[in-house]
């Protein structure tokens, strides 16, 4: 995700890349080795994004400005991931995978047989408001087959909204890398899975998701059942 993101926005500048690996490194570890508060080191990294967009607008300091958004936008979710697999066995990291994929599954079924007006056409051309609903229904059926499966949320009608809502944010996530790829004229982030393009293109929902299931979780702890 990294070098990914670093050759996108600073067009192969293998020192960024070596230093964000190295950044995202060493805040697993820290977070594994001090337990801080999960929200303080996301709060941190949502305050990378807005130094980094500030430099951002800054001739002269853009590339450093992308370098704090790569930051928290490969840091955040990787931290996120890692706190919720530390929950249970493994049950809420199988769900946020879960929303991720319905989102896309959904999303193409329904754009491809719907059709209709488009959701973004300067942004992604290709995605429908028809498949944010598929996006949705997908991600909501996903929900309620673990809830009557495993348990996974208290109360049936929470599940339902917060699936929903989770495939929305899933596409904004898939709306946002599409933009960055836009603003520097790129079709993939890169060549990794052939056909498919690069890491970036296949986690850009799980990006936004998991650092906002985390946040569901810090603020509505009962809802959720952990398992062994």
């Amino acid at each position: 995700m990294a070098r990914e993101w670093v050759t996108l926005t600073i067009k192969g500048t293998k020192f960024f890349a070596y230093v964000l690996v190295f950044f995202v490194v060493a805040l697993v570890v820290w977070a594994q080795v001090t337990a801080p508060e999960i929200t303080s080191i996301l709060f941190v990294l949502l305050g990378l994004v807005v130094f980094g967009i500030l430099l951002v607008r800054a001739e002269p300091t853009q590339k450093i400005g992308w370098w704090f958004l790569g930051a928290s936008y490969v840091g955040a979710p990787i931290i996120a991931m890692w706190w919720l697999r530390t929950l249970d066995s493994g049950l809420i990291v199988l769900w946020v995978f879960f929303i991720v994929w319905a989102t896309d599954i959904g999303g193409y079924f329904f754009g491809k047989g719907i059709g209709g007006p488009k959701l973004a056409p300067r942004i992604s051309p290709k995605k429908t408001w028809a498949g944010l609903l598929g996006g949705m229904v997908f991600s909501i059926g996903v929900g309620l087959f673990l809830h009557l499966a495993l348990g996974l949320i208290t109360s049936i009608w929470v599940l339902v909204v917060a699936s929903g809502a989770l495939a929305v944010w899933a596409q904004v996530g898939d709306l946002v890398e599409s933009g960055v790829k836009r603003h520097f004229d790129v079709k993939d982030s890169g060549e990794l899975i052939p056909g498919h393009g690069g890491l970036l293109d296949r986690v850009d929902g799980l990006v936004f998701v998991a650092p906002a299931v985390v946040f569901l979780i810090v603020l509505f702890p009962s809802i959720f059942v952990s398992g062994p």
